[in-house]
């Protein structure tokens, strides 16, 4: 230390303590694969327990009973009940938000662009349901054929950022519109085949407080809460109806304003006549205190700021976070704990709904986003993205078989028996694993650059072919 140099005192040392772990906290946040690696910490975590001497404790836990009373309506459902219609409302609220995004903005708002992941996804939803129905047909589970329709995003983005720059971005931009397809699928899938007894007075209500949601939109209101407030109510309205709740999301978050109220152009200029203001508000050698104008005008700056974000941005930039590293971790710790230790794994895995769970995940995904997406460049509906070849469709249409935490929700859906809801998770489970390993291997060595005139060789029958 030299003359100059004095030491850090105990607050300075904290502070940077502080700032050091929020901005390391804050990259983390950034990072592709965070997410996914999160999720996977929460399932391997509800694996363990469930196959631990905790594993009672672990199953009573979500079986608690909890509830509300709203004047003469008394709602008591178990833990686990409220984390996959409460919570998970939430998320297909994010998932709304992100597809009307994608619509306005996005890559589904060309129809051109669009096409392409359009096509696949649709392969990837109907081959795997058409694999599982022809295992199923005739049988009990015949009902289950939306489980292995769904892929799991956030597994999928982390597989792919593993490969680093093997996958151009234009593919990763591919099979992220591909996902939000195929969310919609999902969603489309819940609402009208997983639904129960439909009660239309709660059901009209729903549709009285979705047009005051979009009032609200066409009259300018850009602040939170009323959306807030109202949305809640659809839910609750949706929860009473029969419809599943979770839809609640995804409508609420098409009400939501896309437009800012202030262009950043329009900002700028204000800003720079508020920022002369301080200036010419400045009296020299007094204290920052006694500076009110120019604090208030600052406060005016930074309250501002916000109007030039829209509030499906700034709602989507607040939630995101929280719904991936709150919500889907408490999804898969409640979802994903199957008791395997000294039960009939074999036996589970041979049965037709495994069979075909297993089937449409690995095979069939693969097969219908390849297809599907041939056939959308051959009749020149679609064309393959810059620097993406039939190598990375192929490859991510395997990948797109990671159907972990839609497939699990709707396997809640499809079976009320025990056993078979068992066996559709550990059919989950070992269908993403198999499609991972597989996707990942194959990306790998398809992509390697001394594999590169092999895969070229490829390619160029495919497209001659086309």
């Amino acid at each position: 230390m030299t003359e100059d140099e004095q030491p850090q005192t105990f607050p300075e040392r904290v502070g940077e303590y502080v700032f050091g772990a929020r901005r390391s906290f804050n990259e983390f946040l950034h990072l592709e694969t965070s997410g996914a690696v999160v999720l996977l910490i929460a399932t391997v975590a509800a694996l363990v327990l469930a196959n631990s001497a905790w594993g009672e404790a672990y199953e009573e836990l979500w079986h608690i009973e909890l509830g509300f009373k709203l004047g003469d309506i008394v709602e008591t459902q178990s833990l686990l009940h409220w984390i996959d219609d409460g919570l998970m409302a939430l998320f297909f609220f994010v998932v709304g938000l992100e597809i009307k995004r994608e619509f306005i903005v996005g890559e589904l708002a060309e129809p051109r662009k669009a096409a392409l992941p359009i096509a696949a996804a649709i392969g990837g939803m109907a081959v795997p349901a058409l694999i599982y129905v022809a295992i199923n047909l005739g049988t009990q589970t015949q009902g289950g054929w939306g489980i292995p329709m769904a892929t799991d995003i956030a597994f999928v983005l982390g597989v792919v950022a593993l490969l680093g720059s093997r996958i151009p971005a234009s593919a990763k931009v591919f099979i992220t519109a591909l996902a939000i397809v195929d969310d919609i699928g999902a969603v489309l899938v819940i609402a009208v085949f997983y639904t129960a007894e439909i009660t239309w007075a709660w059901l009209a209500l729903v549709v009285v407080l979705l047009l005051v949601l979009v009032f609200l939109n066409r009259m300018g209101v850009m602040a939170p809460l009323p959306y807030a407030l109202v949305g809640s109510v659809v839910w609750f309205a949706f929860f009473q109806s029969g419809v599943h709740a979770t839809i609640a999301g995804v409508l609420v978050a098409f009400t939501i304003p896309a437009r800012a109220r202030i262009s950043p152009m329009q900002f700028v200029g204000w800003a720079k006549e508020k920022l002369e203001d301080i200036v010419d508000a400045e009296v020299p050698g007094a204290h920052v205190l006694e500076s009110d104008d120019q604090q208030l005008m600052a406060a005016e700056i930074r309250s501002e700021t916000l109007h030039m974000q829209a509030p499906l941005q700034r709602i989507e930039h607040v939630l995101l976070p929280f719904t991936t590293f709150v919500v889907l971790p408490l999804f898969a710790l409640a979802n994903a704990g199957v008791r395997f230790v000294g039960e009939p794994v074999l036996e589970y895995l041979t049965e037709p709904v495994s069979l075909g769970i297993i089937a449409g995940l690995v095979l069939g995904k693969q097969i219908g986003v390849t297809a599907f997406s041939w056939l959308a460049v051959r009749l020149k509906i679609a064309e393959l993205p810059p620097g993406v070849h039939w190598t990375h469709v192929y490859g991510l249409g395997v990948l797109a078989g990671i159907g972990f935490t839609m497939a699990l929700f709707i396997s809640g859906l499809a079976f009320r028996a025990e056993l078979l809801v068992t066996e559709a998770k550990l059919a989950i489970l070992v269908a993403s694993l198999i499609a991972g390993v597989w996707g990942y291997a194959y990306l790998r060595y398809a992509t390697r650059g001394r594999d590169a005139g092999v895969a070229e060789v490829a390619e160029t029958a495919v497209e001659s072919a086309t």
